[in-house]
């Protein structure tokens, strides 16, 4: 365990209360276990006009102390962006805003702070220039490799130039805000090596994302799983290109083969662009209070990756549920289960509806899929097992 007593400063740009969203999860969980051994100050943005007070009790409640800086998406767009150095990325000028700054520096002057957490870049301009602590910067995924991604696989051209836009802010933000700390953490390998070919003088350690393996269990009777579900925040971009790869490419090929073949689409807020696809065979499930009966009643998980960086915590909760995933190789980075064994990889619209039709007609590859899936995220992505790795880094 990580030696009690340290004074810990942690940064987040969303509040992280409700859990909704990986990012919410991680900080959550990451923030309860480091106050359990010590003493812990969270600074925090919270989108909306009122911090709800059920939402301040939950994170109070893990044993934090709380500073809330509310933001107002308008306002924080024209501080952020327009009164911002331009040649910064606008995810990071969005977040860079005076009064959260005020109220670091006001804590770091009147404070002994130990260690100081950066979670995810966007906070890292208000440690950068600090010294006389220990800081960390939980960038989490490689941004300039998301942007890129996003970038080549958006159809939208509105998408397309901001996606290319911070591409190219961050090829030279990135590196340079990351050689301010002293140890960078990503959740995958793909990310430290991805950001080794532009800077390899910092230390970048692992740590991936855990999950609720004692929440998130396989059901009782497998017999009763039926369907197709894709699941996720589906306001996100990432998601929808997703969503209509599978509704578009994948379905169809399914669909000639098994006419009969649902598809359930569950998630937060869904995009207009997604909401268009509702039909008698894909159902829209929005904004449901729990994900684990949905993963539970599937019988695959059809997640087609082509965007985005960092691990999918929605295959972390599918797999520790015993649900047979279908995905990319670019979709089980992180994971890294083997292809046919704990998870069935392909690339093309053809390989994953054909690894779709394979598990619904096959009981023994969905068992087999189903049980080695489940094991291996119990050894590897258990909050416990990320826990051993954040007291090591401490």
């Amino acid at each position: 365990m990580a030696q009690p007593g340290k004074n810990i400063l942690f940064l987040t740009p969303r509040f992280p209360f409700p859990i909704i969203g990986g990012d919410r999860l991680k900080s959550y969980n990451v923030l309860k276990h480091l106050a359990e051994n010590n003493s812990v100050t969270l600074v925090s943005f919270y989108q909306g006009k009122e911090l709800p007070e059920e939402y301040r009790r939950e994170v109070e409640k893990i044993g934090v102390k709380l500073y809330v800086i509310l933001l107002n998406p308008i306002t924080a767009a024209f501080k952020g962006v327009v009164l911002n150095d331009l040649r910064n990325p606008l995810e990071i000028n969005y977040y860079t805003q005076p009064n959260f700054d005020a109220l670091v520096q006001k804590l770091l002057k009147t404070e002994k702070y130990d260690v100081a957490f950066s979670f995810f870049m966007r906070t890292a301009e208000y440690l950068k220039n600090e010294v006389g602590m220990k800081k960390i910067l939980m960038a989490e995924d490689c941004r300039m490799l998301y942007q890129k991604r996003s970038y080549m696989e958006s159809k939208n051209l509105i998408q397309k130039c901001i996606r290319l836009y911070e591409y190219f802010r961050l090829k030279k933000y990135e590196p340079e805000i990351m050689k301010k700390y002293d140890i960078v953490t990503f959740v995958t390998t793909n990310d430290i090596n991805e950001m080794r070919k532009r800077l390899n003088t910092v230390d970048y350690r692992l740590l991936t994302n855990g999950t609720d393996v004692d929440y998130f269990v396989p059901p009782e009777n497998y017999a009763h799983r039926n369907g197709i579900l894709f699941a996720g925040k589906l306001d996100v971009w990432a998601n929808v290109i997703m969503v209509q790869k599978i509704v578009k490419e994948i379905m169809p090929l399914i669909w000639k083969k098994l006419p009969e073949a649902n598809l359930n689409i569950v998630g937060a807020n869904p995009h207009n662009e997604i909401l268009k696809f509702a039909s008698k065979k894909v159902q829209i499930i929005p904004n449901v209070p729990s994900m684990l009966p949905y993963l539970q009643n599937a019988s695959v998980f059809l997640h087609p990756h082509v965007g985005g960086t960092g691990i999918q915590n929605k295959l972390l909760e599918a797999m520790s549920c015993g649900t047979p995933v279908v995905t990319t190789p670019i979709g089980n980075q992180g994971i890294d289960a083997k292809d046919g064994v704990e998870i069935l990889l392909g690339k093309s619209a053809a390989e994953l509806a054909n690894h779709t039709i394979n598990i619904l007609e096959n009981k023994d590859l969905s068992k087999l899929i189903s049980s080695n899936a489940r094991d291996l995220i119990v050894r590897t992505h258990s909050w416990d097992v990320i826990f051993n790795a954040l007291d090591e880094l401490l």
